[in-house]
């Protein structure tokens, strides 16, 4: 390497990139929109609006089976339902993304807060057009409720698989790629399929809720995780204040 290609290498570690970081910003916008069409295609093609859609019959068998066989996990599944909320949820998020801070000094601390507000924005939008109603067994007392679960909002998508399985996914999956290991993906995938499992115990959703929240919240996940190695402040910060360039017979002389 030349003295003056290692002066520029410095310079581009320094200085930052305006390109990657609105390749970044593309990307997750993209991926964002597209969760979002997916979603809407999905909530009307095959879930119905308002459900009774296509795969209803096959939610109605699903919702049938779960009580019956419900088993031991009522009680975590409860925890889940109440420490992994939208709120607590945001909470841990924001208490790791401090920590990350504290420790790496890197864009990379924004990784959970980034994975939960774009699967929770998604699942309020879409939900606000979908407008599907839940399992009566999601409100006790109903036939086939747990004591002590209410749950009334809309179902389509199930909010926990979605931003549980992208903060999952984001964090693991950010691992995974810094460090080139398979194992944080599979930790992330029985987590959020555990989540999802959950969902159907308390009978608070449909199969379909919660297989497609499942999906959406991946997506995102992986979106996140993808972005946060290709991104740095530096970059961000060159957007924000551009560096003056230097004139070509300086560079030169240099």
């Amino acid at each position: 390497m030349t003295y003056a290609q290692h002066l520029h290498r410095r310079s581009v570690e320094t200085i930052g990139q305006p390109r990657r970081a609105a390749r970044a910003t593309g990307l997750l916008t993209a991926v964002a929109a597209g969760i979002f069409v997916v979603g809407l295609l999905v909530g009307f093609l095959v879930v119905g609006r308002h459900g009774g859609g296509p795969i209803q019959g096959w939610d109605n068998t699903v919702e049938s089976w779960f009580p019956k066989h419900r088993g031991p996990l009522v009680g975590v599944s409860k925890f889940v339902a109440t420490y992994l909320d939208a709120g607590p949820l945001a909470v841990i998020c924001v208490v790791l993304s401090a920590i990350l801070a504290f420790t790496l000094r890197s864009i990379r601390a924004l990784v959970p807060i980034v994975a939960y507000l774009g699967g929770e924005l998604q699942v309020l939008i879409i939900r606000e057009v979908i407008l599907r109603h839940r399992p009566a067994t999601a409100n006790y007392p109903a036939p086939g409720a747990i004591k002590g679960v209410h749950e009334t909002s809309y179902s389509f998508p199930s909010g926990h698989c979605v931003a549980v399985s992208a903060v999952l996914f984001a964090l693991l999956g950010t691992i995974a790629l810094t460090y080139r290991i398979w194992w944080p993906w599979l930790i992330a995938l029985l987590g959020s399929l555990f989540v999802s499992d959950t969902r159907l115990v308390l009978g608070v959703h449909w199969f379909s809720d919660v297989t497609f929240g499942l999906l959406f919240g991946m997506t995102w996940g992986v979106t996140v995780a993808i972005v946060a190695r290709q991104v740095e402040w530096v970059d961000v910060l060159a957007i924000i204040r551009p560096s003056p360039k230097r004139p070509a017979s300086r560079q030169a002389s240099g």
